[in-house]
């Protein structure tokens, strides 16, 4: 079942998160999961099995004057847990993702994954994702730990 994040699921989403980016300092807070929960533009979802979260993707929506009203669509901090990949979860949270895009005019969802993520990418190719419109660079500034 897929639905939002609750504070509740911190620890399960750091987990996740550490194994997305094990060198980096990541802290997830069950406050900030509740500040998201309460705006309007951004969403944590899980994908929870008899209670165990087994994945997650981060998805916000992003004002653009570039065509209208519509906005765009981001979605990051997507992962599986490894042992339960294969098994369509991610699928099912792309098209999550997806939906929600729809349903607010989104005219574009765009996806950043590391670049050696290679089962990633060929994932979100095959979700219809194409990798040959754009590249993505990222400076980090401000990074806590």
């Amino acid at each position: 079942m897929i639905r939002e994040a609750e504070a509740r699921d911190k620890d399960a989403i750091q987990f996740l998160y550490q194994v997305l980016c094990p060198h980096a300092p990541v802290r997830v807070l069950s406050e900030r999961i509740e500040q998201i929960r309460k705006d309007p533009t951004n969403f944590v979802y899980i994908y929870e099995d008899d209670g165990k979260v087994l994945g997650t993707v981060f998805f916000t929506f992003c004002l653009s004057p570039m065509y209208g009203w519509q906005p765009f669509g981001v979605a990051e901090n997507f992962i599986v847990d490894e042992r339960y990949r294969g098994q369509g979860i991610g699928g099912l949270l792309i098209n999550h993702v997806f939906q929600i895009a729809r349903e607010n005019k989104c005219f574009a969802v765009k996806v950043f994954s590391g670049s050696s993520r290679e089962k990633a990418h060929q994932f979100f190719e095959k979700n219809g994702f194409n990798s040959g419109d754009k590249r993505a660079f990222i400076k980090y500034l401000n990074r806590e730990n």
